[in-house]
């Protein structure tokens, strides 16, 4: 059976049984569990959705893995048998270096940094990663690094606490390209309406600054997983259209089923914004 290194997983915090726990849907190394640490395993009934008992080892009905900062006596049968009041997620997640060392993420400072840490997965000029760094800082958020994985920290979340959870390249490119366009439309509307002519210059200025980093964002766009989706579709619909039409169809029958397949991907598509999805995978 294939194991991971628990100390590179993203974990689950739960409560189990009055305990707090940290989960992974993952079978463990146990040779990767640090010391001071336990590792149980847990399994679901006719539910699969749902574990019923932890145990120290499942060969069936395996629903995942469970670490506790100290020992849990399971008894002779070498079991616990639990109902679905005593299992749930906080909703918080974190590495076990955090959990047993209150360990925190290394922040990235500048674009060179983040240039640096995805040389090899998702290559990025300084100037472009300082663009992600600068509109994450500027929406409130931070991105750091730890055991090999990026984060977001959310610096507005909780009082004098930075909230941290798992991120990718993609969705930061994916936000910070969203905010520029929303701040485009705000400046084109401000550059409409000015107060007076220091205004509508000040304006200005600032609406030709976003474009031209909106330039910039729209490239790393094109080049995450997102980009590359939206862009797989449009040629594949693309040449659904010249097909029908080369094969004598009506070009308006064509066109319209051209614009229902293009309405059922944008109603299928995840994790991207209306108004990205409604321009062909560019913020505008």
């Amino acid at each position: 059976m294939e194991t991971v290194d628990v100390r590179k997983e993203v974990l689950e915090e739960v409560e189990l049984l009055g305990r707090t726990g940290y989960f992974t849907g993952m079978r463990v190394d146990k040779e990767t569990v640090p010391e001071g640490m336990h590792c149980y395993e847990l399994r679901h009934g006719d539910d699969w959705g749902f574990p019923v008992s932890v145990e120290e080892s499942v060969r069936v009905n395996y629903f995942g893995a469970v670490l506790f900062t100290e020992e849990m006596e399971l008894g002779n049968e070498k079991a616990l048998q639990f109902g679905y009041e005593d299992f749930l997620y906080t909703g918080e997640q974190m590495y076990l270096s955090q959990v047993i060392g209150g360990q925190e993420p290394e922040i990235f400072k500048d674009g060179k940094a983040l240039a640096e840490f995805f040389k090899e997965t998702f290559p990025m000029t300084e100037e472009e990663g300082q663009k992600v760094v600068d509109y994450m800082e500027g929406h409130g958020y931070l991105l750091g690094y730890m055991d090999g994985g990026m984060l977001r920290g959310d610096l507005c979340d909780e009082q004098d606490k930075v909230t941290w959870e798992p991120y990718t390249i993609d969705d930061a490119v994916d936000a910070v390209t969203e905010w520029n366009f929303e701040l485009i439309k705000d400046a084109e509307a401000a550059v409409t309406n000015p107060k007076d002519m220091i205004d509508f210059a000040n304006q200005k200025s600032r609406l030709d600054s976003l474009r031209e980093d909106e330039q910039i964002l729209d490239k790393m766009f094109d080049r995450t997983t997102h980009g590359k989706m939206i862009e797989a579709i449009g040629t594949s619909l693309a040449e659904a259209l010249i097909e029908d039409i080369s094969r004598g169809g009506d070009i308006d029958a064509a066109v319209k089923n051209l614009t229902d397949q293009i309405k059922e991907g944008v109603d299928q598509k995840p994790d991207v914004s209306p108004e990205v999805k409604k321009n062909g995978g560019k913020s505008r």
